[in-house]
């Protein structure tokens, strides 16, 4: 991660929009009582470079990155040699920014991987939190600050 050069171009997108894109939740097992909860996380972006016109009919550039987050949850207590896979929660991010100022695309896969993920990480906490309490499901550890 290169700290450096995204403080030198910190003003350079502009947040148009943060949008739930897609999401699911499975469950594999029934929890009982005794269960000692192990998880999983997952992480993966993805970013594109484009062109829109914005409401005033204009065209603006624009960059798009969608975070894919997930969580698998397992029943450590459970025989056998592999723990038992209980749920999992999925769910990926759109990011739209406005690019104001020009940047190559070494800066914007920094930013990608250092800022849009700060920025949806309370998203993501609450969209777990909501989902397990919606389905009765014992809620996993999130970290109050994104996972390393």
């Amino acid at each position: 991660m290169d700290k450096q050069l995204i403080a030198q171009n910190s003003d350079m997108p502009k947040l148009l929009n943060i949008v739930l894109y897609e999401s699911s939740l499975k469950q594999f097992a029934d929890i009982h009582d005794h269960v000692q909860l192990g998880q999983q996380n997952k992480l993966a972006i993805r970013a594109e470079i484009g062109e829109a016109v914005n409401s005033k009919n204009s065209s603006i550039d624009f960059f798009r990155v969608f975070v894919d987050l997930g969580i698998r949850v397992n029943d450590l207590s459970a025989t056998g040699a592999e723990p038992q896979l209980l749920y999992q929660i999925e769910a990926t991010f759109k990011i739209d920014y406005e690019l104001i100022n020009s940047a190559d695309e070494k800066t914007l896969t920094e930013f990608a991987h250092v800022n849009t993920v700060h920025t949806i990480w309370p998203f993501w906490r609450q969209f777990v939190f909501s989902t397990t309490h919606q389905a009765h499901l014992p809620c996993p550890e999130i970290p109050l600050t994104k996972m390393p």
